[in-house]
């Protein structure tokens, strides 16, 4: 009788009451809080790397099609055809300029963060703000020459 007793009670306070329950989900909740903003912050910087690395391969690029054929592209068919290419989402805007240089700006559309390389310059300058400061519209897995 005492162990049908015992075992009767033990029973009943197997489970989780609803304060432990609601705990757990409040812990989760604000862990939830803090992993999201930090994914997104991730995700943007990832595109920004993205536009960062195209407009180094399209300097590459233009410094080895002006080795080659002693001038820089001035149409985006000739510069792809040279290897030059946008990753998906990117646009990247290229102004050749009379006295030997160029000026290379581009952006994600997602991010919409501009960044600019300045061949005059030597390399990566503060870039124009935004992907509507730069030249020609912008859309998305294109190049525009200036």
């Amino acid at each position: 009788m005492l162990t049908r007793i015992t075992k009767q009670r033990d029973d009943r306070e197997a489970g989780f009451t609803l304060i432990e329950l609601l705990v757990v989900v409040v812990i989760i909740g604000i862990l939830a809080a803090i992993a999201i903003p930090v994914f997104l912050n991730q995700r943007n910087a990832a595109r920004n790397a993205s536009v960062e690395s195209d407009i180094r391969n399209m300097a590459t690029v233009m410094e080895t099609f002006y080795t080659q054929n002693d001038a820089y592209p001035t149409t985006s068919a000739a510069l792809v055809s040279a290897g030059g290419q946008v990753s998906s989402g990117n646009y990247v805007y290229i102004e050749v300029g009379g006295d030997g240089s160029y000026d290379i700006s581009g952006c994600n559309l997602e991010s919409d963060l501009a960044f600019t390389y300045d061949s005059a310059g030597g390399g990566f300058q503060e870039g124009p703000g935004t992907c509507s400061d730069i030249g020609g519209t912008a859309t998305a897995d294109t190049i525009t020459f200036g």
